[in-house]
């Protein structure tokens, strides 16, 4: 009975905070990004502050409400392949016009955003270096990935997690590749990730190794965190909670997928 009477006080809570929808928020957003119009700044943060008020009390969306957060997503591809993070462009459009890939039929990305990163570089010579152990021990080294226990004891590895973070990125202490701070081209992107290593050992004695990102595109729930994204209009910020996010799944506006980047290397052992 108390948690009804607390979705009811939510309910009312959030209607009392009831604002007009935007019907075009591409123009509002472009007008805060090109004019630094703090007027539609506060146009668009108002009504994700009201409908993430409706998500938090689990109310059902109107399709205009629908179609405003849909259309935010969209916005996001447009503003990505304006300000050079067309990979981040692509995952927010898939988010909300997608058809929800599995692991199986993973979303494709360029790998450049991943194979170009100081970190990655870094990542791939260190796991060269531990397959090359593994095969002179006769151990398994077809399929590791970069958060492998007897990996990360390795010297070679352990240097990974001093690289500069500023510029070139590092690795955390259980594994996970964090993107350099400056590279906002894959923090925009994914700014936590790990590296695969599969490799196929060829005739002449050379491995072939494709090496691979993936992961799942999803957002956490209220419940889990508090955590917001900072989406950049020119000079300003909208204010997009991750809570929300994950909740737009909930209604039928997106849909949690799978994404991967992916290349190939031939390389010697000798």
């Amino acid at each position: 009975m108390a948690t009804l009477q607390k979705l009811k006080s939510s309910a009312e809570a959030c209607l009392a905070k009831k604002v007009d929808i935007p019907m075009s928020p591409l123009f509002n957003m472009a007008k805060v990004a090109k004019l630094d119009s703090s007027e539609d700044l506060k146009y668009i943060q108002e009504a994700v502050n009201y409908l993430t008020c409706k998500a938090m009390a689990k109310l059902s969306f109107t399709d205009d409400e629908k179609e405003f957060l849909k259309e935010i997503y969209e916005a996001f591809w447009w503003g990505g392949q304006y300000s050079g993070y067309k990979e981040a462009a692509q995952l927010a459009n898939n988010y909300v016009n997608g058809p929800g890939n599995t692991q199986a039929n993973a979303y494709v990305l360029d790998s450049e955003v991943y194979r170009t990163s100081k970190i990655v570089i870094a990542t791939m010579g260190a796991m060269k270096q531990f397959i090359l152990d593994q095969k002179k021990l006769n151990k398994p080294f077809l399929h590791i990935r970069c958060d492998n226990a007897q990996f990360r004891s390795k010297p070679y590895a352990k240097k990974l997690l001093t690289m500069n973070y500023r510029t070139e990125g590092k690795m955390k202490s259980n594994g996970v590749l964090e993107a350099a701070q400056n590279n906002q081209r894959l923090h925009k992107t994914d700014g936590h990730f790990y590296l695969q290593a599969i490799s196929t050992l060829l005739p002449d004695k050379s491995i072939r190794t494709i090496w691979r990102v993936e992961s799942m595109y999803d957002f956490e729930p209220f419940e889990k965190h508090d955590y917001y994204t900072n989406i950049p209009l020119g000079s300003s910020n909208l204010k997009l909670p991750d809570g929300l996010s994950e909740y737009m799944t909930k209604i039928g506006v997106a849909k949690v997928f799978w994404y991967k980047a992916e290349w190939s290397e031939v390389w010697r052992t000798n």
